[in-house]
């Protein structure tokens, strides 16, 4: 995921450099219009560079006040010949897209390099870009609703001896200071429990807290998940993105969504290439941030019945897991919709 920000400096070097073109073409056709304006616009640079060599060299006050009223006088007469002429006096000055940092991405602040606002928000737009998570103003943790979950008890149908809205509301407190602590304490996590019972909604809701915050993020489905790691193994290039590209995305990501694992039809191989993608992305996380969050209807005991030993072991072993309980909400949601 490094390459969006390489990409994205890119873009705004070629706009810089575009805005500083477009001002030296205007100005190369304005100097060809106005005799003597080219040459005003010399006498005013070596006025300030004399001007900043008499404060260097500690000049006289009144030498370098001199300066600055011949440097002031010059500029003033260049502003009128082009009033005269109906030309803006920022006409000849190149046209940033931000007047902040003029497109360069960067601002100095307290003697360090730090992204401009503008830089900031292409970058989020692209990271949501990138992420296939949309923030529909439905998902996140601002938008979770508790009424939905059950408050009574039944350890023999979830057992657990906690009701429904206990476990979700425990689990939430827990999914939004892992997002605010993130990457510090925050372990691969492993949801599982019935269909509809909020293990996609944390999920969501944590990536694009970790969007907001600067941090790439990869949402994919299980049955999206290894048709990309089969293309990467048949070199096979999809939407203009290379096998190899997404592939990397898929180790590289700061935190990588598995949703609904254990729903992708059957193959000998993808027990190697689940096992794989984990091992590269722990490998990752040695250096670079690479946290997982897995989500799935399978318990620990189904989890070893439909993968190998290997892979349950590894996620039991590595992962936080969440039981997730109570009832189907999209069910819920459509009966209170009639």
């Amino acid at each position: 995921m490094s390459d969006i920000r390489r990409d994205l400096d890119k873009d705004f070097a070629y706009k810089r450099d575009r805005a500083i073109y477009e001002a030296e073409r205007r100005k190369h056709s304005v100097y060809a219009k106005i005799p003597g304006l080219a040459q005003l616009a010399n006498e005013i640079s070596l006025a300030g560079i004399r001007y900043a060599r008499s404060l260097i060299n500690e000049s006289s006050s009144e030498e370098s006040q001199a300066l600055l009223d011949e440097m002031n006088r010059l500029s003033q007469k260049r502003e009128d010949l082009l009033r005269a002429n109906n030309i803006p006096l920022n006409y000849l000055e190149p046209e940033f897209e931000c007047s902040i940092c003029q497109d360069r991405g960067y601002i100095n602040r307290e003697g360090s390099s730090v992204t401009c606002s503008c830089y900031q928000k292409v970058y989020l737009e692209r990271l949501y870009q990138v992420s296939n998570l949309i923030d529909d103003g439905n998902t996140g943790f601002d938008f979770f609703d508790e009424s939905f979950f059950s408050n009574k008890r039944d350890e023999n149908r979830y057992s657990l001896d906690i009701s429904p809205k206990e476990q979700i509301l425990a689990i939430k407190d827990y999914c939004r200071n892992y997002a605010r602590r993130f990457p510090e304490d925050a372990p691969n996590l492993y949801f599982f429990g019935p269909t509809g019972t909020g293990k996609t909604f944390m999920a969501k809701s944590i990536g694009i807290e970790l969007i907001k915050a600067g941090f790439s993020v990869l949402y994919l489905s299980a049955t999206t998940l290894f048709p990309i790691i089969q293309q990467y193994r048949l070199n096979i290039n999809r939407d203009g993105v290379s096998s190899e590209q997404a592939y990397n995305n898929l180790i590289t990501t700061n935190l990588l969504i598995l949703d609904d694992l254990g729903t992708e039809p059957f193959s000998d191989s993808k027990y190697a290439e689940l096992l794989t993608l984990l091992e590269l992305r722990k490998a990752q996380d040695v250096n670079k941030i690479a946290k997982t969050i897995i989500s799935s209807n399978l318990d620990y005991k189904r989890l070893f019945q439909e993968y190998n030993e290997r892979i349950a072991s590894r996620i039991i072993g590595e992962f936080k897991a969440f039981q997730f309980i109570g009832e189907d909400i999209r069910i819920l949601k459509k009966i209170n919709d009639y």
